[in-house]
């Protein structure tokens, strides 16, 4: 997830994770964004902050209201909410008021999902760290990720499904 962070901030967005980690006590499965044909978050925000355009869900965290009406909506609660941090605060100086963002006075709230690294040359960070490459890009029109492999979805679902309900891989 430190990939992920420092990608964003070097492409000026949020330094936030966006992609997170399910640990149960059966295995771990990562919690990302699924790119949606027809994402059931960019159909409820109210300002187009999430849109879908050449074959991602896009998020432009300028307008973003932070309604989360967008984390309500995704159906693998792949969207979070972070406050954005105020610029007047030297947070390396005064590390308390890191865990207070959020509740602060004037600290604007934003939407946070996987954009792909949108602008990143080689894609997502993820996919290049790691360490068991467990994490793939899949061409979405073919369901073939980068090793050309098809994807079986009808297992993938059933493994995810185990694990959730605890019954291990």
């Amino acid at each position: 997830m430190a990939a992920c962070f420092k990608s964003a901030y070097e492409r000026g967005k949020l330094s936030r994770a966006r992609l997170s980690v399910l640990r149960e006590a059966s295995g771990v499965m990562p919690t990302q964004c699924r790119q949606c044909d027809d994402g059931p978050c960019a159909n409820v925000c109210p300002t187009g902050a999430l849109r879908f355009n050449d074959n991602c869900i896009e998020l432009h965290e300028e307008i973003c209201i932070g309604c989360k009406m967008c984390t309500i909506a995704c159906p693998y609660g792949a969207i979070s909410s972070s406050a954005e941090l105020m610029p007047s605060v030297n947070y390396a100086v005064e590390p308390k008021y890191y865990l207070e963002v959020e509740s602060q006075s004037g600290a604007k709230n934003i939407a946070v999902k996987c954009d792909m690294c949108f602008g990143r040359e080689n894609g997502p960070a993820c996919v290049d760290v790691c360490p068991t490459s467990a994490l793939i890009m899949v061409d979405p029109e073919e369901g073939k990720h980068k090793l050309g492999k098809r994807i079986d979805y009808d297992a993938a679902n059933k493994f995810a499904t185990k694990i959730l309900n605890g019954q291990g891989a």
